[in-house]
Protein backbone atom coordinates (compact mmCIF):
# COMPACT_ATOMS: atom_id res chain seq x y z
CA UNK A 1 0.00 0.00 0.00
CA UNK A 2 1.28 3.48 -0.91
CA UNK A 3 0.26 6.00 1.76
CA UNK A 4 0.67 9.79 1.78
CA UNK A 5 0.61 11.37 5.25
CA UNK A 6 0.12 15.14 5.13
CA UNK A 7 2.10 16.57 8.04
CA UNK A 8 2.28 20.32 8.64
CA UNK A 9 3.48 19.21 12.08
CA UNK A 10 6.18 16.56 11.96
CA UNK A 11 9.83 16.87 12.97
CA UNK A 12 10.94 18.67 15.02
CA UNK A 13 7.77 17.66 16.77
CA UNK A 14 5.93 20.39 18.68
CA UNK A 15 2.33 19.21 19.07
CA UNK A 16 -0.07 16.29 19.24
CA UNK A 17 -0.76 16.19 15.50
CA UNK A 18 2.96 15.81 14.87
CA UNK A 19 3.31 13.04 17.44
CA UNK A 20 0.37 11.28 15.78
CA UNK A 21 1.99 11.34 12.33
CA UNK A 22 5.37 10.24 13.68
CA UNK A 23 3.74 7.22 15.33
CA UNK A 24 1.76 6.29 12.24
CA UNK A 25 4.74 6.72 9.91
CA UNK A 26 7.03 4.68 12.13
CA UNK A 27 4.65 1.72 12.33
CA UNK A 28 3.09 1.83 8.88
CA UNK A 29 6.52 1.94 7.22
CA UNK A 30 7.23 -1.56 8.53
CA UNK A 31 4.76 -2.95 5.97
CA UNK A 32 3.87 -0.19 3.52
CA UNK A 33 5.38 2.56 1.39
CA UNK A 34 4.91 5.72 3.44
CA UNK A 35 5.31 9.18 1.94
CA UNK A 36 5.34 12.06 4.43
CA UNK A 37 4.49 15.42 2.89
CA UNK A 38 5.66 18.08 5.30
CA UNK A 39 7.30 21.42 6.12
CA UNK A 40 10.77 22.45 7.23
CA UNK A 41 10.35 23.99 10.69
CA UNK A 42 12.46 25.85 13.20
CA UNK A 43 11.42 25.93 16.87
CA UNK A 44 12.46 28.48 19.49
CA UNK A 45 15.00 29.97 17.06
CA UNK A 46 16.78 26.62 16.77
CA UNK A 47 17.93 25.00 13.56
CA UNK A 48 15.57 23.05 11.34
CA UNK A 49 15.98 19.29 11.05
CA UNK A 50 17.70 18.21 7.85
CA UNK A 51 15.98 15.64 5.65
CA UNK A 52 18.87 13.31 6.42
CA UNK A 53 18.29 13.56 10.17
CA UNK A 54 14.59 12.84 9.76
CA UNK A 55 15.17 9.90 7.44
CA UNK A 56 17.78 8.52 9.81
CA UNK A 57 15.20 8.56 12.64
CA UNK A 58 12.94 6.41 10.49
CA UNK A 59 15.83 4.18 9.38
CA UNK A 60 15.23 5.37 5.80
CA UNK A 61 11.93 3.49 5.70
CA UNK A 62 9.84 6.52 4.66
CA UNK A 63 10.00 8.88 1.72
CA UNK A 64 10.06 12.55 2.62
CA UNK A 65 8.56 15.38 0.55
CA UNK A 66 9.38 18.78 2.09
CA UNK A 67 7.28 21.31 0.16
CA UNK A 68 7.28 24.49 2.29
CA UNK A 69 8.80 26.22 5.30
CA UNK A 70 7.34 27.03 8.73
CA UNK A 71 8.63 29.94 10.80
CA UNK A 72 5.50 30.69 12.84
CA UNK A 73 2.60 28.87 14.53
CA UNK A 74 -0.34 29.82 12.29
CA UNK A 75 0.30 31.47 8.91
CA UNK A 76 2.66 28.69 7.82
CA UNK A 77 -0.35 26.39 7.50
CA UNK A 78 -1.89 28.49 4.72
CA UNK A 79 1.40 28.30 2.83
CA UNK A 80 1.45 24.53 3.30
CA UNK A 81 -2.14 24.25 2.06
CA UNK A 82 -1.19 26.12 -1.10
CA UNK A 83 1.92 23.98 -1.55
CA UNK A 84 -0.21 20.84 -1.23
CA UNK A 85 -2.52 22.22 -3.91
CA UNK A 86 0.46 22.69 -6.24
CA UNK A 87 2.61 19.68 -5.36
CA UNK A 88 0.39 16.88 -3.99
CA UNK A 89 -1.25 15.79 -7.29
CA UNK A 90 2.14 15.13 -8.86
CA UNK A 91 3.42 13.36 -5.72
CA UNK A 92 0.38 11.11 -5.77
CA UNK A 93 0.68 10.40 -9.50
CA UNK A 94 4.41 9.65 -9.48
CA UNK A 95 4.19 7.38 -6.44
CA UNK A 96 0.82 5.75 -7.20
CA UNK A 97 -0.61 6.82 -3.85
CA UNK A 98 -3.52 4.68 -2.61
CA UNK A 99 -4.42 6.62 0.55
CA UNK A 100 -4.15 10.33 1.39
CA UNK A 101 -4.34 10.94 5.14
CA UNK A 102 -4.84 14.50 6.43
CA UNK A 103 -6.16 16.05 9.64
CA UNK A 104 -8.34 18.68 11.21
CA UNK A 105 -7.50 21.35 12.32
CA UNK A 106 -4.79 21.71 9.64
CA UNK A 107 -6.88 20.67 6.59
CA UNK A 108 -3.72 20.52 4.49
CA UNK A 109 -5.46 19.42 1.27
CA UNK A 110 -8.39 21.80 1.68
CA UNK A 111 -8.09 23.42 -1.77
CA UNK A 112 -7.88 20.08 -3.56
CA UNK A 113 -10.67 18.59 -1.51
CA UNK A 114 -13.04 21.48 -2.14
CA UNK A 115 -12.39 21.09 -5.85
CA UNK A 116 -12.74 17.30 -5.89
CA UNK A 117 -13.12 14.80 -3.07
CA UNK A 118 -11.87 11.25 -3.64
CA UNK A 119 -12.83 8.11 -1.76
CA UNK A 120 -9.20 7.48 -0.80
CA UNK A 121 -9.03 10.57 1.43
CA UNK A 122 -8.87 9.97 5.21
CA UNK A 123 -9.24 12.69 7.84
CA UNK A 124 -8.26 12.41 11.49
CA UNK A 125 -10.00 15.02 13.63
CA UNK A 126 -7.84 16.04 16.58
CA UNK A 127 -9.82 19.15 17.42
CA UNK A 128 -12.40 21.44 15.85
CA UNK A 129 -12.42 25.21 15.72
CA UNK A 130 -15.37 25.54 18.10
CA UNK A 131 -13.55 23.68 20.86
CA UNK A 132 -10.36 25.61 20.23
CA UNK A 133 -12.18 28.92 20.61
CA UNK A 134 -13.99 27.71 23.72
CA UNK A 135 -10.74 26.70 25.38
CA UNK A 136 -9.02 29.98 24.55
CA UNK A 137 -11.85 32.08 25.96
CA UNK A 138 -12.20 29.89 29.04
CA UNK A 139 -8.61 30.73 30.02
CA UNK A 140 -9.70 34.23 31.00
CA UNK A 141 -6.48 35.69 29.59
CA UNK A 142 -6.47 39.12 28.04
CA UNK A 143 -6.15 39.12 24.23
CA UNK A 144 -2.69 40.68 24.50
CA UNK A 145 -1.49 37.74 26.62
CA UNK A 146 -2.49 35.12 24.07
CA UNK A 147 -0.12 33.34 21.70
CA UNK A 148 -0.19 34.47 18.07
CA UNK A 149 -2.02 31.39 16.77
CA UNK A 150 -4.76 31.89 19.36
CA UNK A 151 -5.20 35.54 18.35
CA UNK A 152 -5.54 34.52 14.70
CA UNK A 153 -8.03 31.81 15.67
CA UNK A 154 -10.30 34.31 17.42
CA UNK A 155 -10.00 36.96 14.72
CA UNK A 156 -10.62 34.56 11.83
CA UNK A 157 -13.08 32.29 13.62
CA UNK A 158 -16.15 32.87 11.37
CA UNK A 159 -14.15 32.18 8.20
CA UNK A 160 -12.31 29.19 9.68
CA UNK A 161 -15.59 27.66 10.85
CA UNK A 162 -17.09 27.88 7.34
CA UNK A 163 -13.98 26.34 5.77
CA UNK A 164 -13.93 23.58 8.35
CA UNK A 165 -17.60 22.75 7.75
CA UNK A 166 -17.03 22.49 3.99
CA UNK A 167 -13.90 20.43 4.51
CA UNK A 168 -15.60 17.92 6.81
CA UNK A 169 -18.51 17.67 4.38
CA UNK A 170 -15.99 16.66 1.70
CA UNK A 171 -14.31 14.08 3.94
CA UNK A 172 -15.45 10.58 2.95
CA UNK A 173 -13.72 8.80 5.86
CA UNK A 174 -13.32 10.43 9.25
CA UNK A 175 -11.38 9.19 12.28
CA UNK A 176 -12.03 10.83 15.66
CA UNK A 177 -9.40 10.41 18.37
CA UNK A 178 -12.00 10.07 21.12
CA UNK A 179 -15.66 9.24 21.61
CA UNK A 180 -16.09 12.79 22.89
CA UNK A 181 -14.86 14.15 19.56
CA UNK A 182 -17.14 11.76 17.68
CA UNK A 183 -20.07 13.15 19.67
CA UNK A 184 -19.12 16.73 18.76
CA UNK A 185 -18.95 15.87 15.07
CA UNK A 186 -22.35 14.21 15.21
CA UNK A 187 -23.91 17.03 17.22
CA UNK A 188 -22.37 20.06 15.49
CA UNK A 189 -22.07 18.77 11.92
CA UNK A 190 -24.53 15.89 11.65
CA UNK A 191 -21.72 13.58 10.56
CA UNK A 192 -22.49 9.88 10.87
CA UNK A 193 -20.28 6.78 10.61
CA UNK A 194 -17.34 8.41 12.41
CA UNK A 195 -14.59 5.93 13.28
CA UNK A 196 -13.06 6.23 16.75
CA UNK A 197 -9.39 5.31 17.06
CA UNK A 198 -7.76 6.57 20.24
CA UNK A 199 -4.27 8.01 20.07
CA UNK A 200 -1.49 5.66 21.08
CA UNK A 201 1.98 6.11 22.54
CA UNK A 202 5.30 4.41 21.79
CA UNK A 203 5.43 2.35 24.98
CA UNK A 204 8.96 1.18 24.22
CA UNK A 205 10.25 4.74 24.02
CA UNK A 206 8.36 6.00 27.08
CA UNK A 207 9.33 3.56 29.81
CA UNK A 208 9.07 3.75 33.61
CA UNK A 209 12.48 4.43 35.15
CA UNK A 210 13.90 5.51 38.50
CA UNK A 211 12.57 8.94 39.44
CA UNK A 212 14.30 12.03 40.79
CA UNK A 213 17.89 11.23 39.86
CA UNK A 214 18.60 14.96 39.90
CA UNK A 215 20.70 14.67 36.74
CA UNK A 216 18.29 16.69 34.62
CA UNK A 217 16.81 19.28 36.99
CA UNK A 218 19.52 19.55 39.64
CA UNK A 219 17.04 19.09 42.47
CA UNK A 220 16.29 16.34 44.94
CA UNK A 221 12.73 17.57 45.43
CA UNK A 222 9.74 15.84 43.81
CA UNK A 223 9.24 17.28 40.34
CA UNK A 224 5.82 18.29 39.01
CA UNK A 225 6.00 18.41 35.22
CA UNK A 226 3.97 20.25 32.60
CA UNK A 227 4.75 19.48 28.96
CA UNK A 228 3.13 21.26 26.04
CA UNK A 229 2.82 24.51 24.19
CA UNK A 230 2.54 27.70 26.25
CA UNK A 231 -0.90 28.66 25.01
CA UNK A 232 -3.99 29.84 26.87
CA UNK A 233 -6.15 26.76 26.37
CA UNK A 234 -3.55 24.59 28.16
CA UNK A 235 -4.56 26.33 31.39
CA UNK A 236 -1.05 27.32 32.40
CA UNK A 237 -2.39 30.38 34.23
CA UNK A 238 -4.52 28.00 36.32
CA UNK A 239 -1.46 25.92 37.18
CA UNK A 240 0.52 29.02 38.14
CA UNK A 241 -2.22 30.03 40.59
CA UNK A 242 -2.26 26.47 41.99
CA UNK A 243 1.50 26.64 42.48
CA UNK A 244 1.07 29.53 44.92
CA UNK A 245 -1.24 27.40 47.08
CA UNK A 246 1.11 24.40 46.91
CA UNK A 247 4.31 26.21 47.94
CA UNK A 248 2.46 27.86 50.84
CA UNK A 249 1.96 24.33 52.22
CA UNK A 250 5.23 22.63 51.27
CA UNK A 251 8.68 23.73 50.20
CA UNK A 252 9.56 20.24 48.99
CA UNK A 253 8.48 20.60 45.37
CA UNK A 254 9.87 21.84 42.08
CA UNK A 255 7.76 22.67 39.01
CA UNK A 256 9.16 22.06 35.53
CA UNK A 257 7.72 23.41 32.28
CA UNK A 258 8.82 21.82 29.00
CA UNK A 259 7.56 23.40 25.80
CA UNK A 260 8.11 26.12 23.21
CA UNK A 261 6.97 29.73 23.49
CA UNK A 262 7.83 30.17 27.20
CA UNK A 263 8.52 33.87 26.79
CA UNK A 264 8.54 36.87 29.12
CA UNK A 265 4.75 37.10 29.51
CA UNK A 266 4.67 33.74 31.29
CA UNK A 267 7.58 34.68 33.55
CA UNK A 268 5.70 37.81 34.55
CA UNK A 269 2.72 35.61 35.45
CA UNK A 270 4.90 33.72 37.96
CA UNK A 271 6.16 37.02 39.33
CA UNK A 272 2.64 38.43 39.67
CA UNK A 273 1.64 35.38 41.74
CA UNK A 274 4.65 35.88 43.99
CA UNK A 275 6.33 32.58 43.09
CA UNK A 276 10.12 32.66 43.61
CA UNK A 277 12.12 31.52 40.59
CA UNK A 278 13.83 28.69 42.52
CA UNK A 279 10.49 26.84 42.62
CA UNK A 280 10.30 26.36 38.86
CA UNK A 281 12.31 25.75 35.70
CA UNK A 282 11.42 26.70 32.13
CA UNK A 283 13.16 24.24 29.84
CA UNK A 284 11.87 25.60 26.53
CA UNK A 285 11.45 23.27 23.59
CA UNK A 286 12.68 19.73 24.22
CA UNK A 287 13.06 17.44 21.17
CA UNK A 288 10.61 14.56 21.34
CA UNK A 289 13.49 12.10 21.63
CA UNK A 290 14.59 13.90 24.80
CA UNK A 291 11.23 13.77 26.54
CA UNK A 292 11.56 10.22 28.01
CA UNK A 293 14.41 11.48 30.22
CA UNK A 294 12.31 14.46 31.31
CA UNK A 295 9.41 12.21 32.29
CA UNK A 296 11.76 9.76 34.03
CA UNK A 297 13.09 12.47 36.31
CA UNK A 298 9.62 13.65 37.31
CA UNK A 299 7.17 12.40 39.92
CA UNK A 300 3.85 13.95 38.88
CA UNK A 301 2.54 15.13 35.54
CA UNK A 302 -0.11 17.83 35.39
CA UNK A 303 -2.24 18.97 32.44
CA UNK A 304 -4.72 21.68 33.50
CA UNK A 305 -6.12 22.16 29.97
CA UNK A 306 -9.46 23.80 29.36
CA UNK A 307 -10.11 21.62 26.30
CA UNK A 308 -8.46 18.38 25.11
CA UNK A 309 -9.41 15.59 22.72
CA UNK A 310 -7.02 12.79 23.70
CA UNK A 311 -3.69 14.30 24.78
CA UNK A 312 -0.41 12.65 23.85
CA UNK A 313 1.35 14.28 26.78
CA UNK A 314 -0.88 12.36 29.21
CA UNK A 315 -0.32 9.13 27.25
CA UNK A 316 3.44 9.65 27.42
CA UNK A 317 3.38 10.46 31.13
CA UNK A 318 1.25 7.41 31.96
CA UNK A 319 3.47 5.17 29.84
CA UNK A 320 6.50 6.60 31.67
CA UNK A 321 5.05 5.63 35.02
CA UNK A 322 4.04 9.05 36.32
CA UNK A 323 1.03 9.83 38.44
CA UNK A 324 -1.08 12.17 36.30
CA UNK A 325 -3.45 14.96 37.28
CA UNK A 326 -5.51 16.24 34.35
CA UNK A 327 -8.59 18.34 33.74
CA UNK A 328 -11.86 16.45 33.41
CA UNK A 329 -12.49 17.74 29.89
CA UNK A 330 -13.05 16.33 26.42
CA UNK A 331 -11.75 12.83 25.89
CA UNK A 332 -9.53 12.78 28.98
CA UNK A 333 -12.02 10.68 31.04
CA UNK A 334 -11.75 8.00 28.33
CA UNK A 335 -8.06 7.78 29.21
CA UNK A 336 -8.02 8.29 32.98
CA UNK A 337 -10.21 6.52 35.54
CA UNK A 338 -10.27 8.97 38.41
CA UNK A 339 -8.53 7.66 41.53
CA UNK A 340 -7.35 4.49 39.79
CA UNK A 341 -4.78 5.34 37.10
CA UNK A 342 -4.79 9.11 37.48
CA UNK A 343 -6.65 12.01 39.07
CA UNK A 344 -9.21 14.24 37.35
CA UNK A 345 -9.92 17.82 38.38
CA UNK A 346 -12.55 20.31 37.21
CA UNK A 347 -11.09 22.74 34.65
CA UNK A 348 -10.27 26.27 35.73
CA UNK A 349 -10.13 25.56 39.47
CA UNK A 350 -6.64 26.22 40.93
CA UNK A 351 -7.71 25.45 44.51
CA UNK A 352 -8.80 21.87 43.74
CA UNK A 353 -5.77 21.37 41.48
CA UNK A 354 -3.51 22.44 44.36
CA UNK A 355 -5.23 20.02 46.76
CA UNK A 356 -4.72 17.11 44.36
CA UNK A 357 -1.07 18.07 43.88
CA UNK A 358 -0.51 18.21 47.63
CA UNK A 359 -2.25 14.86 48.07
CA UNK A 360 0.14 13.15 45.66
CA UNK A 361 3.20 15.03 46.90
CA UNK A 362 2.45 13.85 50.45
CA UNK A 363 1.56 10.25 49.50
CA UNK A 364 4.36 8.49 47.66
CA UNK A 365 2.65 5.10 48.00
CA UNK A 366 -0.45 6.49 46.27
CA UNK A 367 1.71 7.94 43.49
CA UNK A 368 3.32 4.55 42.95
CA UNK A 369 -0.01 2.77 42.94
CA UNK A 370 -1.51 5.14 40.38
CA UNK A 371 1.56 5.10 38.15
CA UNK A 372 1.61 1.28 38.05
CA UNK A 373 -2.04 1.16 37.00
CA UNK A 374 -1.41 3.87 34.40
CA UNK A 375 1.35 1.90 32.72
CA UNK A 376 -0.83 -1.21 32.67
CA UNK A 377 -3.65 0.65 30.96
CA UNK A 378 -1.33 2.01 28.28
CA UNK A 379 -0.04 -1.45 27.44
CA UNK A 380 -3.56 -2.84 27.30
CA UNK A 381 -5.33 -0.13 25.29
CA UNK A 382 -3.26 2.81 24.08
CA UNK A 383 -0.04 1.85 22.31
CA UNK A 384 0.96 3.29 18.95
CA UNK A 385 0.83 -0.23 17.50
CA UNK A 386 -2.84 -0.55 18.44
CA UNK A 387 -3.55 2.88 16.93
CA UNK A 388 -1.73 1.99 13.71
CA UNK A 389 -3.35 -1.42 13.33
CA UNK A 390 -6.82 0.08 13.67
CA UNK A 391 -5.94 2.82 11.16
CA UNK A 392 -4.58 0.23 8.73
CA UNK A 393 -7.92 -1.59 8.86
CA UNK A 394 -9.65 1.63 7.79
CA UNK A 395 -7.28 1.94 4.82
CA UNK A 396 -7.97 -1.64 3.79
CA UNK A 397 -11.74 -1.11 3.96
CA UNK A 398 -11.43 1.98 1.75
CA UNK A 399 -9.36 0.20 -0.88
CA UNK A 400 -11.68 -2.79 -0.84
CA UNK A 401 -14.62 -0.47 -1.46
CA UNK A 402 -12.83 1.31 -4.29
CA UNK A 403 -11.89 -1.90 -6.13
CA UNK A 404 -15.28 -3.67 -5.74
Amino acid sequence: MNIALLAPEFMPNWGGAGTYIVGLAKNLSKKHNVHVVTVRRKIDKGSAYTDEKILDFFENKIQLHTISNANDTFLYNAAFQYSCFKELPMICKENKIDIIHADVPHMSDVILRLLKSNKNMVTTVHTIIEGHKEGILASGLDFSQMEASEKYTLELYPLLKIIQRLYLKRSPTIIAVSNWMKGLLEQNYGIKDVNVIHNGVDHEQFLPKRKNTGKVFETNKPVVLFSGRFIALKGINILVKAMRYVISETKCVHFVFAGPEADRKWVSMFENEGIPSHYYSLLGYIPHAGMPEIYSNSSIFVLPSLIESFPFSVLEAMSSGLAVIASNVGGVPELIEDGVDGLLVPPGNPEILAKKLLFLLNNESERNKISKKAREKILEKFTSEIMTNETEKIYEQILKGITT
